[in-house]
């Protein structure tokens, strides 16, 4: 016992700084935990009840609010030209094409039926003889000025590296709108 009072009075005169720091920071940690945390952890659960509700209101009033299919489909149908423009369309595809300083041979057309009785597909098989950036720039244009063609695919081929010109196969696909469908 005489021992363990020895070692109280010394350590009462040398304190260990770091010890008595480490300790004072573990019993601020403890109440900060005990008295501030519980109100922010209260105030989170409230800010996520919140966005949960304005969500599922949102999501309400989309549903309220949004059009019926059968009210959006003839806008939709509208912007694909029907049966009867498709000549000047690909009249327009060729002037393009040859605007853009390509050259082009005789090209396949066909037409497949759409399964959904609404759109059809005519598929332009085109085969186009020029540089590589005329004809990147063609495919370019291709997509601003036909909002209702899809490149379905391109194959390059050149006959040797020092060739200039290129021989591409270009695959298109222009959606076309049924006339008995409006």
């Amino acid at each position: 016992m005489n021992t363990l009072l020895a070692r109280a009075r010394f350590a009462l005169v040398n304190p260990n700084w770091l010890l008595l720091a480490g300790s004072l920071l573990v019993l601020l940690a403890a109440t900060t935990h005990l008295l501030l945390l519980p109100g922010r952890e209260a105030a989170i659960a409230a800010g996520e009840r919140r966005l949960a509700q304005l969500e599922r209101n949102t999501r309400r009033l989309q549903i309220e609010h949004q059009s019926a299919p059968e009210q959006g489909r003839p806008q939709l149908l509208q912007r694909f030209p029907d049966e009867s423009r498709l000549p000047g369309e690909l009249g327009r595809l060729l002037n393009l094409a040859e605007s853009g300083g390509l050259q082009f041979s005789a090209g396949e057309y066909r037409l497949v039926a759409g399964k959904e009785k609404l759109l059809d597909r005519y598929v332009v098989s085109l085969p186009v003889l020029g540089d590589y950036r005329e004809i990147r720039q063609f495919l370019l244009t291709l997509r601003d000025e036909f909002p209702n063609l899809a490149i379905e695919d391109v194959s390059l081929r050149r006959d040797s590296i020092g060739a200039g010109e290129i021989e591409a196969q270009l695959r298109l696909v222009i959606f076309i709108r049924r006339a008995e469908v409006l």
